[in-house]
């Protein structure tokens, strides 16, 4: 992010420390944030006519995102915002709508991806076996709670495009949503998560 934020700043000639440039690195951004960052974006830049509001996040709360529609759909003049996250997959729908998407690497949503496939099509022990991992990443920093996320986004966006009869796809992908909406909680238990999935998928 500071690679991103400093090139950024030479390019559009912004002085470091300007408050016309925000600059925001947190674990999870959540709906008070979010209100924040709109009450900065109401004010009139002051050193410039421009302002710059950088987020980077490992997860954005769906009340956050939520508190972003708005603000998205219709910008203050000459403000721009950025949010740099490990992939697109957990933005709610409305706000990915209202976004471009642009891509600093494709591999790690590709693993993702695979991964996802590879969790949906094992048995329960694998899948098991699987949820302990992800825990153990995330215990020993090795994965970031974004990261078991756009997991989590990444089982629903490929058991919709699965086919299954219509009964057991319907339950699966009510059991998703739920999974999906609870992952970008701030208290979230990725290990509890992933076994419930394991077992009713």
């Amino acid at each position: 992010m500071q690679e991103f934020t400093n090139k950024l700043r030479a390019a559009c000639g912004i002085a470091r420390g300007s408050p016309d440039c925000i600059a925001l690195s947190v674990p999870s951004f959540g709906i008070n944030d979010a209100h924040e960052m709109r009450r900065w974006a109401a004010n009139r830049a002051i050193d410039g006519d421009k302002k710059f509001f950088i987020l980077g996040a490992d997860t954005l709360t769906p009340d956050a995102q939520n508190a972003f529609l708005k603000v998205f759909e219709e910008p203050p003049p000459d403000t721009h915002f950025f949010l740099l996250v490990k992939t697109a997959d957990f933005l709610i729908p409305t706000l990915r709508s209202r976004v471009e998407v642009v891509s600093a690497q494709k591999v790690s949503e590709v693993n993702t991806v695979k991964d996802a496939t590879d969790f949906l099509a094992s048995s329960v022990e694998k899948r098991l076996a699987y949820a302990e991992k992800i825990a153990k990443s995330l215990k020993d920093e090795k994965m970031t709670r974004g990261e078991a996320a756009a997991f989590v986004s990444a089982l629903l966006s490929t058991e919709r495009g699965n086919g299954a009869f219509p009964r057991a796809k319907a339950r699966a992908l009510e059991n998703l949503l739920r999974a999906e909406q609870y992952a970008h909680d701030r208290s979230a238990s990725f290990k509890l998560l992933l076994d419930h999935l394991a077992l009713v998928l």
